[in-house]
């Protein structure tokens, strides 16, 4: 399963700086930087539909946005294993209808 990770979370007035400095903030647009402080205020990586509710932007332009985050670093994607089959009987015993 594929999963989006914050890569350069913005955590001080410093990274704040840096990302106005870099140039990077009027190359990405204002809907991208919508969706980025969407992400950084989130401790878990939100859903695209959380991100179009807290920014006000709609999904197309939100998952555009996400391209472009991806694009230029400040977030990207991680694999992640898929959750393996749990079963509430730890000794594997199966439940079997009654005949």
């Amino acid at each position: 399963m594929i999963q989006f990770e914050l890569k350069r979370p913005l955590r001080s007035e410093q990274d704040v700086k840096a990302f106005v400095h870099s140039g990077d903030l009027a190359i990405i647009g204002p809907r991208a930087v919508a969706v980025y402080l969407v992400i950084n205020a989130e401790k878990t990586f939100p859903t695209v539909k959380v991100i179009c509710k807290k920014s006000g932007i709609s999904d197309k332009p939100v998952r555009r946005s996400l391209v472009v985050l991806e694009e230029y670093g400040y977030i990207g994607k991680k694999e992640t294993k898929p959750v393996q089959g749990y079963s509430a009987f730890p000794s594997g015993e199966s439940v079997t209808a009654n005949q």
